[in-house]
């Protein structure tokens, strides 16, 4: 008896570790994919996140869906897909750990009205011009060298509603000159209050190497970009007769390239401030071969 007993026991190992493998196997496939909840790639942008996640959210909202006994459920798996992705700290875990690294951070299935992710979620999500930013790029941004004019707002502000179709304008105007962003409060509360926000909206310029700028004017687009045009500084050289052959020949000295814009004998030129916001446009261009771009108004030069 003894003999056979010896003989069976090897013959189990083999079933066991097939059992472990698909245990295995099941655990890992009961993991929901949260980028494919939100039909989004894994290198996707927090903007992109947010983006399709609003568009969802429209669609599959339980509000959406009275008939529906599952839309309550399914809404809870897209928000809590956003909830994980769009925060920088839990999507490496679940980029490295599936679920399992999120044991420690379950949220609970709330979740806003329809209305709320149609007139309030991310106000300026949409907007090509407005920079969206969070905890996750905020600081690379503001100290990448680059002038940055940021609009702090909160979701449910009637204040910042008022404000974003100016501040829309305003990022027109100024693009291209300076970066126009915007952070979300209500989604980025320890981002505010590490920033000193505390009230809505709240407006800063930020500088590399400087300390934030906040801006307490009238919120008119003229006014905004009056206040904005102080902080950019590149040069506007005028071009006359006396001195056109000087420049130039300091300019191929030096490398730098210039854009040459020339009047009218009846005086029709660029106006100052275009000429300003058009020198900010050129710096940093191609800057392996300019270091510096300069805007030249050329005035009776030939």
């Amino acid at each position: 008896m003894a003999v056979i007993q010896n003989c069976l026991k090897p013959s189990r190992k083999p079933l066991l570790f097939l059992l472990f493998i698909m245990w295995l196997v099941v655990t890992s496939h009961s993991d929901e994919d949260y980028y494919k909840l939100l039909g989004i790639s894994r290198e996707a942008s927090t903007r992109e996140i947010r983006q399709a996640f609003k568009k969802l959210a429209l669609t599959m909202h339980p509000d959406k869906n009275p008939n529906d006994e599952t839309a309550h459920e399914k809404f809870l798996k897209i928000n809590r897909a956003y909830e994980v992705l769009k925060d920088e700290d839990l999507r490496k875990k679940y980029d490295k750990y599936g679920e399992k690294g999120l044991q420690d951070d379950q949220q609970g299935g709330r979740y806003e009205s329809w209305s709320y992710y149609r007139y309030d979620f991310g106000i300026y999500d949409d907007d090509p011009e407005v920079i969206t930013l969070d905890r996750g790029d905020f600081d690379a941004a503001v100290n990448s060298g680059e002038v940055w004019f940021v609009n702090f707002y909160f979701p449910r502000c009637s204040h910042c509603h008022d404000l974003a179709p100016t501040w829309r304008e305003f990022a027109k105007e100024m693009d291209g000159v300076i970066r126009i962003g915007a952070v979300n409060c209500g989604d980025n509360g320890r981002l505010c209050r590490s920033k000193g926000i505390s009230s809505y909206p709240s407006l800063y310029i930020f500088r590399a190497g400087m300390n934030p700028e906040k801006y307490y004017g009238d919120r008119s687009k003229a006014s905004l970009t009056k206040f904005a045009m102080q902080f950019v500084t590149s040069k506007v050289t005028e071009l006359w007769q006396g001195n056109v052959f000087t420049e130039i020949d300091q300019a191929f000295a030096s490398r730098i390239g210039w854009l040459i814009t020339f009047c009218a004998d009846t005086g029709d030129c660029l106006e100052s401030p275009t000429r300003q916001k058009l020198a900010g446009m050129l710096v940093g261009i191609d800057k392996q071969l300019r270091p510096v771009s300069l805007l030249v108004q050329c005035l009776q030069c030939l």
